[in-house]
Parts: C-alpha cells; sequence; structure tokens
C-alpha cells in the first residue's frame, strides 16, 4: 500500500506555488528593511550577505507591524506595503529584540525631565488648503491628546519669545539639515525627535510636498491631524508599535476623527503612562513664560460622502486635454490628472482643480481649454468667457477676459494650443479660430478665420495637442485618437502639411 501511495503521490493536485520575489523586489526589500532597523546595516569591512535566516526573520517583523500573516516571505502584498506613506523614523532598533518583547508599544529610552513643554510652528505648509489658524488648532489638540492622559501640559509661545521651544514644528522640503531628509509626495511623510538635551530633541518635521488635508473623506491628501498625533508620540519618547489600533504604528492609516473627541489606544496609553504616569499623579510645574492665546477650536469635519464623487478615467469624455510642461494634463469637471513623459499617471487618483491651482476661484467648475504660454512659461486656464494666469501654481492677478485674446465678448473657447515653429496661439471655437502673436503680446488681425483652411482638420474639435512638430486632435471620448502630422510644405496651418509659414 505505501508503495501504491508514493507512485501516486506525484500524480496528485499540488498546491500553488507562491510567486518567487524578484531580485528587484529582494534587493528593495532588504535595503527598506535596513532602512526602518529590521536589519543591521552591512559591515563597511566585511562583504557578507544577510543570511536567508535573519531576512526571513526581518520580514515576519515587518508583517507583523502592518499586520500582515507572518510568513517570512516578500510576497507582492508585503512589497506594495513597502511602497505605503509612513513615518521617517526607524521601527524597531534590532529585529530580534522586537520577537522577544511581548507588550506592543515600544519606548525610545528618553523622557521630558519637566512636565510643562512649549511649541511654536516655525514654519507652514505652502501648497495646503489649510489655513495657518487651523494648522495651529491641529497641532494644539495633537499635544493635548497625549497631555490629558499623562498629565504633561504644553504651552505655545511666540516667536518673540528669547528662548527657543521644546517642540519646534517645521515643514519642509527634500533635505533639512537633518538626518531624514523627505522625498516628495507619499514616501515618508513626517519625523519627530525623541526627547533629550540636544537643540533638535522634540522638534518635528512635516514633508511640505505632501497635500496636507483636515478630515478628507474621498482619501485625498494626508491628514494632518493624524499624522501629527503619530509624529508628537515620538517627540515624548514612545517608538512605533505593531498593535493593531495604535496611532504609533508606522504606516499612515488615514483620518482618525474630530480631535476634540479623539482618544489614545490602550497600547499609546499604557507606553505613554510608562514613561510619564497618570494625569493626577505629579504637579504641573509652574509656567515661566507667557504663552500665546489657544488657537480657535478646529474646524467642522467634511461630510461623510465627497460632495462631488470621483470620476473614472476610464470613461474618457475629458473636458480638456492639454500639454503642459512636457507633461499631458486630462480636466474633468473640478478633477485632473497628469500623465509625465515616460507615459505613468503622476497618481491614479485625480487632483482637485481648486487644491492644486491655488487662488483659482470656487465658482470655477470646469475648464475647457489650457495651456503653457511659450515666452514665460506661465500657465492659462480658461473656462467660460474668461481665463486665469498662473506662475506655476500660483494665481497672478485676478480673471481676465477672451477680448484681451482677440474674440469677442462673451465668446467661449474650446481647444487652445501654441504652435511652436510660429510662436502663435491659436484659440478654435466650433468651426472659427482666432491667432494671437505671443512676442508681440497682441491678437493678429483678419481673424477669425474658418477651420475648413486646415485641410483634414475634424469639424468642430473639442481638443488640440502638440507634441514638437505634431498637431493631435483627440476626441473627447479617446484622447488617443485624433488626426496628426508633422509640416511639410510652405502652407500653414494645413492638415496634414503643417509648415513654418505663418501664413495661416
Amino acid at each position: 500500500m505505501l508503495r501504491l501511495l508514493a507512485l501516486l503521490l506525484p500524480l496528485l493536485p499540488q498546491p500553488a506555488r507562491a510567486r518567487e520575489p524578484s531580485a528587484q523586489d529582494v534587493s528593495l526589500g532588504v535595503d527598506w528593511l535596513t532602512r526602518y532597523g529590521y536589519l543591521p546595516p552591512p559591515h563597511p569591512a566585511q562583504a557578507q550577505l544577510q543570511s536567508p535566516a535573519k531576512l526571513r526573520d526581518a520580514i515576519k517583523v515587518m508583517q507583523r507591524f502592518a499586520g500582515l500573516p507572518e510568513t517570512g516571505v516578500l510576497d507582492p502584498v508585503t512589497v506594495a506595503t513597502m511602497h505605503k506613506p509612513r513615518c521617517s523614523l526607524p521601527d524597531v532598533l534590532g529585529a530580534a529584540g522586537l520577537v522577544r518583547r511581548r507588550r506592543r508599544y515600544a519606548l525610545s529610552g528618553t523622557v521630558w525631565k519637566k512636565r510643562t513643554l512649549t511649541w511654536r510652528v516655525n514654519s507652514f505648509p505652502q501648497g495646503s488648503v489649510l489655513s495657518q489658524e487651523t494648522v495651529r488648532t491641529l497641532m494644539h489638540h495633537a499635544l493635548t491628546t497625549w497631555g490629558v492622559e499623562s498629565g504633561l501640559e504644553f504651552q505655545e509661545v511666540g516667536s518673540q519669545d528669547p528662548m527657543e521651544p521644546d517642540i519646534l514644528i517645521d515643514f519642509a522640503r527634500a533635505y533639512h539639515q537633518d538626518s531624514y531628509p523627505f522625498d516628495g509626495q507619499g514616501g515618508t511623510l513626517a519625523h519627530a525627535f525623541f526627547p533629550g538635551e540636544h537643540s533638535i530633541s522634540g522638534d518635528t518635521h512635516f514633508d511640505d510636498e505632501e497635500i496636507w488635508t483636515f478630515g478628507s473623506k474621498d482619501g485625498e491628501g494626508t491628514d494632518l491631524f493624524a499624522v501629527a498625533v503619530h509624529e508628537f508620540g515620538h517627540a515624548l519618547g514612545l517608538g512605533h508599535s505593531s498593535a493593531a489600533n495604535s496611532i504609533m504604528r508606522p504606516f499612515y492609516q488615514g483620518p482618525v476623527g474630530n480631535p476634540t473627541e479623539y482618544r489614545l489606544s490602550q497600547d499609546d496609553l499604557e507606553g505613554l503612562q510608562q514613561l510619564y504616569g497618570k494625569a493626577a499623579q505629579t504637579p504641573l510645574d509652574k509656567p515661566t513664560r507667557k504663552p500665546l492665546a489657544p488657537p480657535p477650536p478646529p474646524p467642522a469635519l467634511p461630510p461623510d460622502r465627497p460632495s462631488q464623487p470621483v470620476p473614472d478615467r476610464c470613461d474618457g469624455h475629458f473636458d480638456a486635454i492639454a500639454n503642459i510642461r512636457g507633461e499631458t494634463f486630462f480636466f474633468k469637471g473640478p478633477w485632473f490628472w497628469r500623465l509625465q513623459p515616460s507615459g505613468q499617471l503622476v497618481s491614479p487618483r485625480p487632483a482637485r482643480l481648486h487644491r492644486f491651482w491655488e487662488g483659482l476661484p470656487a465658482q470655477v467648475k470646469v475648464i475647457q481649454a489650457a495651456y503653457a504660454r511659450p515666452p514665460d512659461g506661465r500657465i492659462l486656464l480658461f473656462s467660460g468667457p474668461q481665463f486665469w494666469v498662473f506662475q506655476d501654481r500660483q494665481l497672478e492677478g485676478a480673471a481676465r477676459p477672451l477680448t484681451e485674446l482677440g474674440l469677442p465678448a462673451g465668446e467661449e473657447v474650446d481647444a487652445v494650443f501654441s504652435w511652436p515653429l510660429n510662436g502663435k496661439t491659436y484659440l478654435i471655437r466650433g468651426r472659427r479660430y482666432w491667432r494671437y502673436d505671443e512676442a508681440a503680446a497682441r491678437p493678429d488681425p483678419g481673424y477669425p478665420r474658418d477651420l475648413s483652411l486646415w485641410e483634414g482638420a475634424p469639424h468642430a474639435p473639442d481638443d488640440v495637442t502638440v507634441s514638437n512638430t505634431v498637431l493631435s486632435f483627440p476626441s473627447p471620448g479617446n484622447p488617443d485618437s485624433g488626426l496628426a502630422s508633422t509640416p511639410q510644405d510652405s502652407y500653414f496651418p494645413r492638415i496634414p502639411s503643417l509648415s513654418r509659414s505663418s501664413a495661416g
């Protein structure tokens, strides 16, 4: 019988094998695990690779922090988790020590020797929809979250105070003179330094390239209050936790609700009170510095559902498609996507018009055309009979009428493009088009003209895109469709024979 089973076993269905991690995944995994403390850095004098056993143990610990099955394998879910937004600080001082530790929370080993701590926001986010007052309010409540459970008191001080605050808060970009440079949107979000006697102890830094929001229900942006609570835990001496409901988990988990009602998890509470005791155990220090007046109450949370659903980019029918500084912008209602020259989207989720284009009036609900002005790189957005001029993302001045570009009062545009071979900008409405001389900053005389002069041009094009010296007319439902040509003869603009001549 045993011999028969041995013969039959190879014929039985075998369980599917997990996909072997690629060399790129392994390289990423080792770098990531080393960066965040799961693996020791390689010794410079020894060309020794991490052993398979150590790598497997480190992956298991990482999976525990992330709430994943502890397989010890770099499976696709584990690799994807390594790409999630998170805190800059390491998670553990050593994987072996974490495996033996019974409690979930971790302590840095340092605490503040006083009960009253001062703080100040030294710099504010540059591209956020949050006002400076809202940022101060969220910081106040994030610190209070820790104070009410420990008896610590936090006093905001002004910039005129002669002494540096214990916790100095900054919004910074890339390298900012510490050991944790930021990496742009996504990736690392923020970091804070543990208590101590150094000038940087307690200081808390946020990546200014993130889109900081508060209470967003549609998943857009990064919730400032949630990240601030996490980072102030570090500033008080707590490390990262593997507990499922801990605010000290290293990965960003989204908004946590109303700041006045938010409470720490049991794991966070135990870690905090291990350092500072319970609230009523120790009297507070008498304040020696004059605190600022408390900030205003936090803003109301947005509704549970966004006021307008996020559109699906796959159904086409964009309001406008434009080439701007090498990227292709797809506008749809109050949203847009950006396609990089590599063909990759900047983000699969659309960005909001009014959060990206700072100063665009709230009543603008749709963009009908857009282009980058050749002489100075300014970006023009068109909606209705008006247009707006932006320096990068910042609005310059008020709305301007299309009459400045040669169109009659009340007229709108369907498409706008600038032709690189003659420096002229073309504005299309239905079957007619106008031409604007960018160098002279005035409309060309003799317009509008009929689009039938452009051989092969579609009837009333909705969009026009230009790539080098190729002109395309994508259809509303299919941005990859349309006519395209390179200039060949002396008539301009003639499709499919566009040339350098300005006769058109």
